[in-house]
Order: C-alpha cells, then structure tokens, then sequence
C-alpha cells in the first residue's frame, strides 16, 4: 500500500529534475546566444542605443601631374542628417519643411526619421541654396544635424578625364586613376563617438571618442599637363575636320614606358560626369581592339629581321596581288610595286612584300615573335577596363591568315598594346611596361612607391630595332608617312588604314586611319600613336592621322627641349610656306617656330601663351607673311560642353577673349564698350561653338 504513493513521488521527482535540466538547457542556450553568437550584434544594439557616431570623411589622396600641377583635388561640402530619435513628436512637420528645401518626398524623408539608428542621412552633398535654407530653419528641425564631407574636384576640367575618372557620393574611385588606385587614395574614415540618453541628447561630462580620419596617398603622374592639353586640342580639331566617330592621341615616353599625354574625343567633364553620357567615360585606345592595319608591319618586319626570314639585302617583287591556297589578295597599290629591297617595302608599306615576310616567318616564328612584344597580352597599364586583342589560334591558322595577318588583318590589337610594341623599337628593343603613376607619395610628402623601370624583356637585339627604326625614317622621309614630317627632326614612323570589324564582319567603306611613330632618330625621347575612326571623306593614315602626328610631335620635341638633329632652312620671302601650329606654345618657341617655316609673329594680349593665331595651321601662305599670336595665361582646350560664363560688366575685348578661350562665339550690335546684357544666362551648359549674343554700351 505504500507502493503506491512512493512511486508517484518518484515521478514527480524526475519531472522536476527533467523540468530543472530542461530550464537549465534553455538558460545556457540562451547566455551562449547573447554572450558567443549575437553578442557583436547585441554590443552593437546596445551602442546605437547609447553612443552615437558621426562618421569623419578622410582627405583623398591628390592627383598631380609630373610638375606638380594639380588634376584632382579635394573640396568641403555640407550634408545633412538626424538623429532619428531626437525627431520624436515632430516627424510629420519636419518631413514637410525639409522636401520643400530639398526637392526630396515628405514620405521618404519621413521614412528615414522613423528608423530605428542613431544617424541617418538626409541629403549628400548640399548646394549653397539649400544649404542657407536649412541654416535658416534649423532651430525649427530638431534632431536635424549638418555636417561637413570631403568631395572630389578636378580643376582642369576635361583635360585627361577618361583617365582620371571620377568618384561617387562617398568619394570612392568609380572609374580610372580613382578606381584602379582606391585604396591608396580613400584613407581611412573617422568617426567622433559620444554617449548619448534614451532621448538622444548628449549625457553631461560623457567621454567622447574621436577616431580621426588618415588621409589618403597622392599619385604623381607621368602626365605632362602641357603636352596633355596640345594633344586635346589636337584630337578636339581632328573630330571636326574629318567629321570621325573617335580620334585618339597617346604618347609614351619609350625609355621608361610612361605615358606623357593621352588624349581622346568624345570626352566629358568629371566634376559634372552624370551630364555625360556612359560611353565617354570609356579609354578608347585601352579598351578596344582594333584591326591595326599597315601600322603593325613594324613588328612583322622586326621579327622577320631578328630570325633571319629576312636581310636588308633581301629581294621581292609586286605585281599588284598575290594568290595563297587560291585566294588571290590584293597590294594597296592595283599597278604593284615591282622589284624592291626589304626597306622599300617597308618604305612603300607593300601588301605583298609582308605577305612573302609572314611566309617566310612561318606560325610558329610569327606567333613567338607576337608574345615576345607582348601582343598576346594585356601590357598591365596601371588603368581599368584594358582589353585584349583578339588573334587566332595558332593551330588552327592557314598559310592565308598567316599572310594577311602579316600586313595586320585578320588579327586585331589595342591601341596602347601596339604602341608599347612600337616604343621597344624605339627603346633598342628593350620593352618597358606602360604606366601612369610614376610615384606614390603619403601625406607627409614622403614616396612610398614608385613606378620603377626594370625592362619586361627584350623583343628584338639592338641592331634589329637600329634597323627597323631607320626603315621607318625612310617612311616619313620618302614614304607613305610624308604628312608625319617634323621639320628639324629625323622621324621615323608607319601609316595605316584598317578596314574596320563590327560584330565579327568587316564593313565595307568604314576606316580607322592611323599613324605610330617616334623622334628623333637616333635617341627617340617620344613614341606617338594617332587613330582617327571613322574618318568622313579622306580615310588614308597618311592624309588623316600623319599630319595631326606632325603637328603633335613638334609641340612635344619643342617642349621637352629636344634640339633639332637637321639643319631647318627658311624658305624665301614670296614661296608658298606651311604655316605651323603656334597654339599652346609659349611666345619664345612660338617665334622659334613661326621663324623656320619662314613667318615672323607680332603678339597681341597678355599672358605666357599663344591661344590664337590669325594663319590657321596647316594651311599655305607666302612665306614672310606676318602670324598675328594673341597670347593668354591658359592652355586653350577645346570642348565638347562648355559652361556660359558671366560677360556682364566685362569689355568687349574682355568678353570676346574670353569667349575664344572657352571655344564660345560673341556677337554684338555695336562691339565696343561694355557689356551690359546677355541671352544666355551664367552657368548653362551649351555646346561648343555656340553664339552667345551680348548687349554692350
């Protein structure tokens, strides 16, 4: 009878056992979620709830070119923000007040006070307006807080922007430099860190942590901001007077591999790069392979020369075509060529005379001599987005491909690839790797990197680049690249004209016209590639690209301080003379200039350099002729886009100047005295060559 109840108690007592380990489970469970699992997440609840951070931005790192002149910069801006709960109970009346200032929805601002954070953001990045608005109304917005942030600014405008790229609202690299050198660049970010009661106010006498921001390193470039802005103006005017898609100007220091100017059109401005469309923020000549056309039979010849496929003494005869596996492929020339040497092939570009040098090379030679210049490759340009060209395998190349991949079809390169092939030529045969950034300097001016320059290899011997160069002064001397002449100068350079492949079909009709070179031979301190896409009416890399080559390279020789290696003789007084580019000089190599091609300068204006010239380059006048040079403190680049400027109050004089600079066009009634009126107002944005009306008294 006792059984009974002393089973019972049993049971209770493992019931209350199980209950207590179930209990005691559970409790364990639970302090290894809050103490192990989710304590960083609980820590961090806890810190919203009482510490509130507000995030110092760090000073990015600065962008100069080679002398030190500035091509991105930093300036301050205001934002605002909330401290959500200190806007308890006036949510509604604040949403309302802050969309008429910001132009934002009372809804999403109302949102975003209802969050449960301890900082939120309002709006980046507030103009001067809104700015002043919301000073007035602050004392209206509590828990509404401004603060300052760093964007980036680049005070040259267009000039070298698809390379510098741009940064977004949080001053990260989004394109270019910005992109590829982020880490470098952005710092690291602060915050000052304050504890804070359940209402959001700061608690008297609390600690407060500052974590001060580290400022980020500065690039110093290879860039020569003066070459950079000639080589713009170069490519700005080549889209007008050949009406092409895309004209691209790089040119590379050949001993080291850096890169002195790279100019492109179309361009955009990066301080206003949303106005722009997508496809301008592209580097043409490093993200698009193109067929090369007759300028890569410098790397044909060199490697036929290196393996012995070919001598200087070497025969070949063109009768206008030749036929392989029964395609008969045409010479540029339908008459031919005849019997030639191996440098008048080079010198006269002949189709066929490459045909015989590729099958004489055969696919095994051909293609080590591809990756021996790097042509299999991407250089490894300290850029984003750099493509590859495309050239087909070798085991599955005919003696057809072969042939005519020769001469530079069939095959296609990028422009910054071929032109680092081009300058190991130039450099001996030494290949260097092309790069912009020549140092990496931290905030306290000291370099912590640099670019170095240990060559890549060497693709050819001395002798063979010796050799190669000469019959590429032959080209410009007494070649198709007559238009590429510097006068004063021994240049040597190859034209092309590359039918052009659009979606894996050549079009008929559609050109890139092209010119590589470099100078002065012997000693070349440039190597310079121009492509003109697309190019309306003429289309030959000997009539579009060689003479904006000329024109370039004269600027830069004479810039770097390059003597000239021949004697330049004036041509007498009355002969029709070229007249030279005298923009962008300064007024003593302007006068030096002018005076050899027989043209003597009178100056107008004041400042450093000529913007202005009364003779346009390139075109013919009797020598003696006098070239009136206005002179101003600034490059004169030409734009795509061009912001109006305030005229009003300036001089006619003044505002015509002005207007020239900018690429603008003024026109007034009476055009003198002072302007009173404009029709178009300060600050819109307007195309280049646009007329601009004035009202003057």
């Amino acid at each position: 009878m006792y059984e009974r109840p002393r089973l019972v108690l049993k049971r209770r007592a493992f019931l209350a056992m199980a209950l207590a380990v179930v209990f005691d489970g559970v409790l364990a469970a639970r302090l290894v979620d809050i103490q192990a699992i989710r304590a960083a997440e609980l820590k961090r609840r806890a810190d919203d709830a009482h510490l509130r951070g507000v995030p110092l931005a760090p000073w990015r790192g600065l962008i100069l070119a080679r002398d030190g002149q500035v091509l991105a910069d930093n300036h301050h801006i205001h934002s605002l923000y909330a401290v959500p709960v200190q806007t308890r109970g006036h949510r509604q009346e604040e949403s309302v007040l802050l969309a008429t200032i910001l132009g934002v929805p009372a809804s999403r601002l109302r949102r975003r006070l209802e969050r449960r954070q301890g900082f939120v953001w309002l709006k980046r990045r507030l103009s001067d307006v809104e700015l002043a608005a919301v000073r007035a109304q602050l004392p209206a917005l509590p828990g509404v807080h401004l603060t300052t942030e760093v964007a980036r600014h680049y005070p040259q405008g267009t000039l070298a922007a698809p390379l510098l790229g741009f940064t977004g609202v949080d001053n990260q690299g989004l394109a270019g430099l910005e992109f590829r050198y982020n880490q470098l660049l952005a710092g690291r970010p602060g915050a000052v860190e304050e504890e804070v009661d359940v209402v959001g106010q700061p608690i008297a006498r609390a600690r407060q942590v500052v974590r001060p921001a580290r400022p980020g390193d500065s690039l110093v470039l290879s860039l020569d901001l003066h070459l950079q802005a000639v080589a713009e103006q170069a490519a700005a005017e080549a889209m007008v007077s050949t009406g092409a898609r895309t004209v691209s100007i790089i040119a590379l220091d050949p001993r080291t591999g850096g890169v002195l100017a790279w100019a492109q059109r179309p361009s955009f401005d990066p301080n206003r790069y949303r106005e722009f469309p997508s496809r301008d923020y592209r580097i043409w000549g490093l993200s698009d392979a193109i067929p090369p056309g007759s300028i890569f039979k410098p790397v044909t010849v060199a490697a036929a020369l290196a393996t012995g496929a070919a001598t200087p003494g070497s025969g070949y005869f063109c009768p206008g075509f030749k036929v392989v596996l029964g395609r008969r492929v045409n010479c540029w020339r339908p008459e031919g060529h005849g019997s030639q040497d191996l440098a008048a092939v080079v010198r006269n570009s002949c189709n066929v005379g490459f045909m015989d040098l590729g099958l004489a090379l055969g696919v095994e030679r051909f293609y080590a001599y591809l990756e021996r210049f790097g042509l299999n490759r991407p250089t490894g340009i300290d850029l984003p987005g750099e493509a590859v060209g495309i050239i087909p395998a070798a085991a599955r190349v005919t003696a057809l491909d072969l042939a005519v991949m020769a001469f530079g079809q069939t095959l296609t390169v990028t422009p910054i690839g071929l032109l680092a092939a081009v300058a190991a030529l130039a450099n001996g045969g030494l290949r260097q790797r092309p790069h912009l950034v020549d140092r990496v300097v931290d905030a306290g001016g000291r370099t912590v990197r640099t670019a170095g320059e240990r060559p890549l290899g060497r693709a050819v011997p001395p002798e063979v680049a010796a050799l190669v160069q000469e019959m590429m002064v032959g080209v410009v001397s007494q070649g198709t690249g007559k238009m590429g002449a510097v006068p004063g100068y021994r240049v040597a350079g190859k034209t092309g004209t590359a039918q052009k492949v659009v979606g894996g079909r050549v079009v008929k009709g559609v050109y890139i016209a092209s010119f590589v070179g470099f100078a002065p031979v012997p000693g070349p301190r440039v190597a310079m590639m121009v492509n003109v896409d697309e190019p309306q009416g003429a289309f030959y890399g000997g009539q579009v690209a060689a003479p904006i080559f000329s024109r370039v390279m004269r600027a830069f020789l004479t810039h770097l301080g390059v003597p000239p290696t021949e004697p330049v003789r004036p041509p007498k007084a009355g002969v029709p003379a070229m007249v030279p580019n005298l923009v962008n000089l300064d007024a003593a190599d302007a006068v030096k200039d002018a005076e050899a091609f027989g043209f003597p300068v009178q100056f107008v204006g004041r400042g450093r350099l000529v913007v202005h010239q009364s003779l346009e380059y390139g075109g013919w006048y009797p020598a003696g002729t006098v070239i009136t040079a206005t002179l101003g403190s600034r490059p004169r680049v030409y734009l795509e886009w061009v912001t109006v400027p305030r005229f009003v109050g300036l001089s006619w004089e003044e505002a015509a100047g002005l207007a020239f600079t900018l690429g603008l066009n003024v026109r007034a009634g009476v055009p003198r005295g002072r302007v009173q009126e404009q029709d178009l107002p300060p600050g819109r944005q307007v195309k280049a060559g646009t007329t601009i009306r004035l009202v003057t008294a």
